[in-house]
């Protein structure tokens, strides 16, 4: 198993679909609501088993290297999840997405998994450039990117589908000669 640890408290470890799928459909239905304003597939995430089929698709993916979906484990416990996806292996570039449980934002926990992951990015998956598309409303996701020294380059109109509405959106690069890939 894939397992990257970040520090004493955090850790991001590819998904054991049997053993975390459970673990993850609980933790996004105890906050449904809140998740679903930026994780309009939410909707389509009704049970257990669906999660288990899901997990086993991420890593069907991972294997092919289409994307790589990683578990974040704070204090040993499942917080929430990280990937790399849209790989492109000619330009050497993916995009990140995430999600972190509410009760544990605020605690710098997504900063210091997004830098985990461009590292891990840069060092073992030889990216040249990571991306990160957020939402113009979400002002936390773009402190994240921010903090993770990203780079603002530009507003996206109307880019990002949520339900029967589309979002303009903010397109944030890092790139490995910025200095962060250490």
């Amino acid at each position: 198993m894939l397992s990257y640890k970040i520090d004493d408290e955090l850790e991001l470890a590819l998904p054991r679909p049997e053993i975390d799928g459970p673990v993850v459909y609980r933790l996004i239905e105890r906050q449904r609501d809140y998740l679903k304003e930026f994780l309009p597939w939410l909707d389509h995430l009704q049970n257990e088993d669906e999660e288990i089929i899901t997990f086993k698709e991420m890593m069907k993916n991972f294997g092919a290297g289409k994307s790589v979906t990683l578990v974040i484990r704070y204090q040993q416990m499942v917080a929430g999840m990280i990937d790399f996806h849209n790989i492109n292996q000619s330009n050497r570039s993916a995009d990140i997405g995430y999600w972190l449980s509410e009760d544990l934002q605020g605690n710098g926990i997504m900063t210091r998994a997004v830098t985990g992951i461009c590292s891990l990015g840069f060092n073992s998956f030889n990216f040249n450039r990571i991306t990160l598309i957020i939402e113009c409303d979400n002002i936390p996701s773009q402190k994240v990117a921010e903090r993770s020294g990203f780079t603002l380059e530009g507003k996206l109109r109307s880019y990002l589908k949520n339900r029967d509405d589309y979002k303009d959106a903010y397109i944030y690069s890092l790139l490995k000669h910025d200095g962060q890939s250490s």
